[in-house]
């Protein structure tokens, strides 16, 4: 038996392959399938050529896999662009068994294999999913770099610029992100960063949400503003947790478990720190633990719990191995 995940997000596009006893056959990395920053085609083309590679790669025919899960960017939030996305995957497969869900899902089914609890995603955007005993499951957050993705590597990104233009002009004193970032682009003259800025390469969200870095570095640096960014991220995701367990119906008596995914999450300490003192203010009932597998792992995991109905110990402990 073999099941497929997939985990587009909106950076690149993730495939990966495995049997029944939770051997991994083949795992291929694309570009972002995501529909609404690209194109229907686009995302077409990309899942196309991904399930074609991660076939011929584990040396299989489509027709093989007996059950796939795919985590799409911008599931779920239009509901005309459903049954698009549903056939293009549909035709992709020859009428397999598959299931879509947002990209969300991907990381809650990684870092809490597939079981109740919630978890937040922060990579170039952010978004929280939760699922309680009862299989309800329940979102916040993730309403785009336009209106929201708070705490997401987009936003930390600008609050970087912010905080770097009022420390050119003395709004705020000179911290070591000011030199960080004037070092990043090599400029003189501060005011170059406009126009670096507005070029259209830089503009783009995934390249934007890359000079995250840069905060990282600084607050490792000791930067107080740095620090103090990535603490009101940690806030965000305290918000959006939050959220998630008021639309949910967790069990008074067991632990909710709360994990996380996404680039954002490599500061570690600088953003896992405040998280952890918001989330025992709120409930001495909730565990913060670490993701038990990578995204692309649980979207693979998640394909093996919808054919099997369960999650298969032995196919979970092989993915925690490899």
């Amino acid at each position: 038996m073999n099941f497929l995940g997939v985990d587009g997000g909106g950076t690149s596009t993730e495939f990966i392959l495995i049997n029944e006893r939770g051997e991994i056959l083949s795992q291929v990395l694309k570009e972002t399938c995501h529909y609404k920053n690209t194109s229907f085609d686009t995302f077409k083309r990309v899942l196309k050529e991904g399930i074609d590679e991660v076939c011929e790669n584990a040396n299989i025919k489509i027709d093989n896999i007996n059950y796939s899960y795919f985590g799409i960017p911008g599931y779920g939030e239009i509901s005309a662009d459903m049954p698009v996305l549903e056939k293009i995957i549909k035709d992709l497969l020859n009428d397999l068994n598959f299931k879509i869900g947002n990209d969300s899902e991907v990381g809650w089914a990684g870092s809490l294999a597939a079981m109740p609890g919630i978890n937040i995603v922060a990579g170039t955007g952010a978004i929280g999913f939760g699922l309680d005993e009862n299989g309800k499951t329940a979102r916040s957050s993730g309403w785009g770099h336009f209106i929201g993705d708070e705490g997401s590597a987009y936003w930390l990104s600008l609050k970087l610029l912010e905080t770097f233009s009022k420390e050119s002009d003395g709004r705020l004193k000179t911290t070591p992100l000011y030199y960080l970032l004037k070092g990043h682009f090599q400029i003189e003259d501060d005011f170059d960063l406009i126009d670096i800025m507005t070029r259209d390469e830089n503009i783009k969200r995934n390249e934007l949400s890359k000079l995250a870095k840069i905060l990282t570095k600084a607050a490792g640096e000791g930067d107080e503003y740095a620090l103090e960014i990535y603490k009101e991220a940690a806030y965000e995701h305290f918000l959006t947790i939050r959220a998630v367990i008021k639309k949910l119906d967790f069990d008074k008596d067991s632990k909710i478990k709360v994990s996380y995914s996404g680039g954002v999450f490599k500061a570690a300490s600088f953003i896992l720190d405040p998280l952890k003192e918001y989330l025992h203010e709120l409930n001495n009932n909730i565990e913060l633990i670490k993701p038990i597998l990578s995204p692309i792992k649980g979207a693979a995991l998640y394909a093996s719990k919808l054919y099997f109905g369960k999650v298969r110990e032995e196919i979970l402990e092989k993915l925690k191995e490899d």
